[in-house]
């Protein structure tokens, strides 16, 4: 692609930050470029924890080593004393504190301890783990678009204006002369961390990759005005490269990704469209209010598409809202997630009956005798066939609680075909929603796997630095037996967004979906 009179108006429009050279093709192949080289090798490995220069020198402070050595003792009694998922691994967690603190430079810098811890706990398999607001402490160095996934094939979009970056040459090969595979790598360890599922990894990937500088910086790659990047056209026979300047405003991620609806409506074939557009906050208020009025308007529905996709996390009152619409009056209560809390150490008013005393979660705990008894009865059934893919130490834990959804005279059973859309932008009480539908009556669910995490974060402020440290205290299983953690809700059918899906041109999966719940409707039509 040239710059010129025969430029396409997208790539006129980013004018100001690309400039592309051009491939040289022969036969319908491509020529590598005169002064190409051979892909570059990041130095990033996940677990040197050592380096603390790595923070913003923007509005930084800074601590004495002994206080920095402080903190991370600290750090270290927090996750012993309360870390309900430090021994799902075989992570030495003391040991790499130790290498942490023997490392430390004599003048500390806080937004470095901040990257620092922050990569630290993400090595232990909990997807709760974090410092919070820890990405206001990088380098804040950013190249000025999204990055999305097709297939195999990751390219580069902006929401506004709404398109891909160079059409022409869509997807990226490299950055800076280092395969994308190898960024998407670095950014997901960093991110999210190893242990964590495909989709949490990319999901967390996909927000970091921006901050070029900062990654530069872990990548041990040189940091510049700009970035080189390799790009390949749709039939993967011709590339170009791409000088882009590095904007000093971060490009962030949000939920606004795919341009999903907040309204629900009804789809031509009579199939009703329930959108379920977040877990907490105003938009979950308003579902909540209106999910009663909405599923009786859906009453005469041939089939029920819910969409949960790009749903995030938060309480898990929605879901109490909408699935006893799937019980009928004679089903048992249904079991669809237990768990174990983390025995605090030296807190005597630790009372288990009373942790969950949250209308939102409603988790029974098992020694109750007070237990309604067609729940206790539901729990010994249930009991019978659960082996937990892990098993939390004894004495360091709780007994088990667990949670059910009950039929309700008020909410009436809808008895057609149900449909659930699901995607890596689901998590936390998002991923408790989707494996309660998943293996229900009647629900297929589509789309890409979830992020996977349920931990019951709390956060455990460091007493020099300042820093929170976010660290879960309940280890949490699905009905199956996984974890949520470390290996999200895998749909039973799987439906990929495609390029223009992501800057909400299209929403051809919104679209294959309706297109499966029509063809069933024919097949179950014709049966009879």
């Amino acid at each position: 692609m040239k710059s010129g009179s025969n430029a396409t108006p997208r790539v006129r429009l980013l004018g100001t930050l690309v400039g592309a050279t051009l491939a040289i093709v022969v036969g319908g192949a491509v020529a590598a470029p005169r002064d190409a080289a051979a892909p570059v090798v990041s130095q990033f490995r996940v677990h040197d924890l050592t380096r603390n220069d790595l923070g913003a020198s923007e509005g930084d402070s800074f601590i004495t080593r002994k206080q920095a050595m402080q903190d991370l003792d600290a750090l270290g009694d927090a996750i012993e004393g309360n870390s309900s998922y430090i021994w799902s691994t075989t992570f030495p967690y003391r040991a790499s504190i130790e290498g942490m603190k023997a490392a430390l430079p004599a003048k500390v810098s806080i937004n470095g301890l901040s990257t620092q811890v922050n990569k630290f706990v993400r090595l232990f398999g909990d997807d709760h783990a974090q410092v919070p607001e820890w990405t206001s402490r990088i380098p804040q160095g950013s190249l000025p678009f999204q990055f999305g996934k097709s297939d195999t094939r990751y390219f580069i979009f902006t929401l506004a204006p709404a398109g891909l970056v160079n059409p022409e040459f869509p997807y990226v090969r490299s950055i800076d002369g280092v395969l994308i595979d190898e960024w998407l790598r670095v950014a997901g360890d960093i991110g999210q961390g190893p242990y964590s599922s495909t989709a949490a990894r990319e999901s967390k990937g996909y927000g970091l990759l921006p901050y070029i500088n900062y990654l530069r910086g872990e990548m041990g790659l040189p940091v510049k005005p700009d970035a080189v990047l390799e790009m390949v056209s749709e039939n993967g026979r011709a590339a170009t490269r791409m000088t882009v300047a590095v904007s000093p405003v971060p490009v962030k991620r949000t939920l606004g990704t795919f341009r999903l609806p907040n309204e629900s409506r009804m789809l031509e074939g009579n199939i009703g469209y329930l959108r379920v557009p977040a877990h907490t906050g105003d938009k979950a208020a308003q579902f909540i209010e209106t999910v009663d009025k909405t599923m009786a308007g859906f009453r005469d529905t041939d089939a029920l598409i819910i969409d949960a996709r790009m749903s995030g996390g938060g309480a898990r009152r929605v879901l109490n809202s909408l699935f006893p619409y799937l019980m009928k009056a004679s089903d048992k209560p249904y079991i669809f997630n237990v768990v174990k809390l983390r025995l605090p150490e030296n807190d005597a008013d630790f009372g288990p009956l009373a942790v969950f005393d949250d209308d939102a979660k409603r988790f029974l705990y098992v020694p109750n005798p007070a237990n309604p008894a067609n729940e206790a009865e539901a729990y010994r059934e249930f009991a019978k066939s659960f082996i937990p893919a892990w098993n939390p130490p004894a004495d360091k834990f709780s007994d088990w609680y667990f949670m059910t959804q009950r039929p309700r005279a008020d909410k009436p059973h809808y008895d057609k075909p149900v449909y659930m859309l699901v995607d890596f932008g689901v998590g936390s009480a998002g991923d408790i929603f989707a494996s309660a539908f998943k293996g229900w009556r009647s629900v297929t669910t589509l789309g890409t796997p979830t992020m996977g995490r349920s931990g019951q974060g709390v956060v455990f402020p460091l007493p020099n630095s300042k820093l929170g440290v976010n660290l879960s205290t309940m280890a949490s299983f699905q009905k199956t037996g996984e974890r949520y953690d470390t290996a999200g809700i895998h749909p039973d059918i799987v439906i990929e967004p495609v390029p223009t899906d992501w800057y909400g041109a299209t929403d051809t999966v919104l679209d294959r979906a309706r297109a499966l719940a029509a063809a069933k409707l024919v097949e179950a039509a014709a049966v009879k």
